[in-house]
């Protein structure tokens, strides 16, 4: 029965864990490496199994180990989530906010929100956490991120997530000016993408398929402003949200190359688990995300 066992041990087990040592464990937790290694055995002792091997690059958890750590983990992740609520329950310029986002929103859509934010409230810390919607989605049932921002389709099945519409943007094609002077049809470009796995590029895919168009990749990168940047050293033609290059399309720093299909907008969606919102993030959703 858990009773039988002092809650310590589950804590001393769950940083050894995240530490993979008993000396960086001991470490964090301000004790010796002995009295870990007590509290390891005692804990093995009270479950009748062995939790760690002990190898040459660290501790490796035996199997039952991964098992008990996939609960302990949980857990842990809960206790921080509800201190962090308390801490934060009435202070709004005071504490951290943990965002998941793919890369290429968190640079056009929330760093001015950040940014605003921090100048009435400079002592408060933000986290953006990057990742794909399955990934993020997990991280938020973990709680582990308080809220998300991501693009459209949200595949969840947890009716505890709420998925709340914001707003819908252009996407466009974009050149060097060297490369129009080419001439080529778009779907002759090579190109410059978001990852294969991001909602913006299955989206754009998904209806060039309806046309049997295909377009070439030749460099996949992570965030819009190396997207701009790649298109703009000539390695290809890019694919971005018009309102990321507004200032370059109007100063014709870059081109757009037009298409006689209809490109799909970038649907963004606000996502949380409404009893796991502190009122420090509810705060920040309900006078910048949402105004």
């Amino acid at each position: 029965m858990i009773s039988d066992i002092n809650l310590n041990l589950y804590r001393v087990f769950y940083i050894c864990c995240t530490c993979k040592s008993f000396v960086e464990a001991s470490k964090k937790l301000c004790v010796s490496q002995p009295a870990i290694s007590k509290q390891i055995k005692n804990l093995e002792e009270l479950l009748g199994t062995k939790l760690f091997y002990r190898e040459s690059n660290g501790l490796v958890l035996t199997d039952d180990g991964k098992q008990l750590y996939s609960y302990i983990e949980k857990s842990y992740n809960y206790l921080v989530a509800g201190e962090k609520i308390i801490k934060e329950n009435n202070n709004m310029d005071i504490g951290t906010i943990v965002i998941g986002a793919p890369a290429h929103i968190a640079t056009f859509y929330l760093l001015k929100f950040i940014e605003e934010y921090r100048e009435n409230h400079p002592n408060v810390f933000f986290r953006i956490i990057n990742g794909t919607t399955s990934e993020l989605l997990k991280g938020l049932e973990e709680h582990k991120i308080d809220f998300l921002i991501d693009s459209s389709p949200i595949n969840n099945t947890n009716k505890d997530i709420k998925i709340e519409s914001l707003a819908a943007y252009e996407t466009c094609l974009i050149t060097s000016k060297e490369n129009e002077s080419k001439n080529l049809e778009f779907e002759k470009q090579k190109y410059v993408m978001p990852y294969a796995r991001s909602n913006i590029r299955k989206n754009l895919e998904k209806e060039l398929a309806k046309y049997d168009i295909k377009l070439e990749v030749v460099l996949e990168v992570e965030t819009t402003d190396l997207i701009i940047s790649s298109v703009k050293r000539g390695i290809g033609s890019g694919y971005v949200v018009k309102k990321s290059v507004e200032k370059e399309l109007k100063n014709k720093e870059l081109i757009e190359l037009k298409t006689p299909y209809n490109l799909p907008k970038l649907e963004l969606n606000l996502v949380y688990i409404e009893d796991y919102l502190t009122n420090l993030a509810r705060y920040f959703i309900k006078n910048h995300i949402r105004k």
